[in-house]
């Protein structure tokens, strides 16, 4: 190891650009190392020069199918993408945990002594931090302290994941520092717990996975303690000349938790009233055969999502399909009716108590306007009610797409993403 000072030297001479390539693409070398030295002078200034640093660095992700079944033990689709978190980290012998994040105007304390969730806690990052450690001492793993300095470039509250993304850049840290030797599928799962028990979303699994994996991943989350992932490597899959774009409509998710949580409340109402737990374990036929009934027991918006879940999850499985045969025209058709669904069936697309304020669904008219008849497509992704769109747009739209979506939404609004194959990993 060396010190933040060394690596910074080290950066700006092109030692770690053959790591840095293999994340971002060569093109991003200079901004990169910008970005890395910026890290590691800001850890510095916050805890000190001298200290022995590694450098970690967790994907955003981008669902490319699969919206809202992954809680409903269903199959999910999504690609980790090359906006990430880095965190420059260095162990401690004190126990405790300090973790400054930039853009944020605190500094993260957590005493590892203190086990459980903590009151005023909740919905923080602080919480997140401490139910990792939790989770690393469950699965029989002593972990002790560290410093952290974090810069993250995936929007938060955008959609994009960065609450995984800090997560996974959290949980590396602890497997690196102290050669805990999980697996990724391990650290998804104790990124998942912490974020479901301590900071109260409750949220499924795929976004952790990704994040932890890489390149694109589907899941079979039919038994959730052990689902089944398949790698689809990222090379190759979007046709030359298309482009996997991000719009930012600027609204953030942050107020709304109990918008997601009631999707997954309706949809586990639906499969009580069947008898289960969650609709994967109920029988499309089944639900089918009691629809009078369910409707007047859950209520018509619980049926719809419930519609939404079994047609949603067929399309991933479809989408996953088309992707390994390379049939990319099947694929954007498949988008386009999960953009749909999300509108008429999953009704995430905007909130119902404050329909002033739409700008996903805005958003999307507008990606429609420019890119019907192009052989491209457009949807939905997340949680939804805000945050991001996502498009796929060819080559010579390119310039009129986000040229029309930043006169609309701002500068800087629309991301042209690139595909990452690699998972949390330690870079430096």
């Amino acid at each position: 190891m060396a010190t933040s000072a060394q690596l910074c030297r080290e950066i700006t001479a092109g030692r770690w650009d053959e790591a840095l390539g293999a994340l971002y693409g060569a093109q991003q070398l200079q901004r990169q190392r910008a970005r890395y030295c910026a890290a590691l002078e800001q850890f510095e200034l916050y805890f000190g020069p001298g200290r022995q640093v590694q450098v970690y660095s967790a994907p955003g992700r981008a669902e490319l199918g699969g919206n809202h079944t992954d809680h409903q033990h269903g199959y999910g689709l999504a690609a980790a993408v090359t906006l990430d978190l880095v965190a420059v980290a260095a162990r401690n012998e004190d126990g405790y945990v300090r973790v400054k994040s930039r853009g944020f105007n605190k500094l993260d304390v957590i005493d590892l002594t203190v086990s459980g969730p903590q009151a005023g806690e909740s919905t923080h990052s602080a919480s997140l931090i401490r139910g990792i450690a939790e989770g690393f001492r469950a699965a029989g793993k002593t972990v002790g302290g560290f410093d952290a300095y974090t810069a993250s470039d995936v929007l938060r509250g955008s959609g994009l994941s960065s609450s995984a993304a800090f997560e996974m850049g959290m949980a590396a840290v602890w497997n690196g520092e102290y050669g805990c030797g999980l697996a990724p599928a391990q650290l998804a799962k104790i990124c998942q717990y912490a974020e479901n028990t301590y900071f109260g979303k409750p949220s499924g699994l795929l976004d952790q996975l990704t994040s932890a994996v890489g390149g694109v991943i589907f899941a079979d989350f039919a038994d959730p303690q052990a689902p089944v992932i398949e790698k689809i490597h990222a090379d190759g899959l979007l046709p030359p000349g298309m482009f996997l774009c991000v719009t930012d409509t600027r609204g953030s998710h942050s107020e709304l938790t109990g918008e997601f949580a009631a999707i997954r409340q309706e949809m586990e109402q639906v499969a009580a009233a069947l008898g289960r737990q969650v609709l994967g374990q109920v029988k499309e036929a089944d639900f089918w055969a009691a629809l009078p009934r369910l409707r007047q027991r859950c209520g018509d918006r619980a049926v719809l999502r419930a519609i939404h879940y079994f047609e949603e999850n067929a399309r991933a499985l479809a989408q996953r399909d088309a992707l390994r045969a390379k049939r990319f025209a099947a694929f954007a058709q498949l988008v386009l009716e999960s953009g749909r669904a999300s509108f008429a069936l999953c009704q995430n697309v905007y909130c119902s108590t404050d329909v002033r304020h739409q700008g996903l669904s805005v958003a999307l008219a507008l990606s429609q306007s420019i890119l019907q008849g192009s052989g491209g497509a457009w949807r939905m992704q997340g949680g939804g009610f805000a945050g991001t769109i996502q498009a796929y747009v060819p080559q010579e739209r390119l310039a009129r797409y986000r040229s029309e979506i930043e006169r609309v939404f701002g500068p800087g609004s629309c991301y042209v993403l690139c595909l990452r194959e690699h998972g949390a990993v330690r870079v430096i």
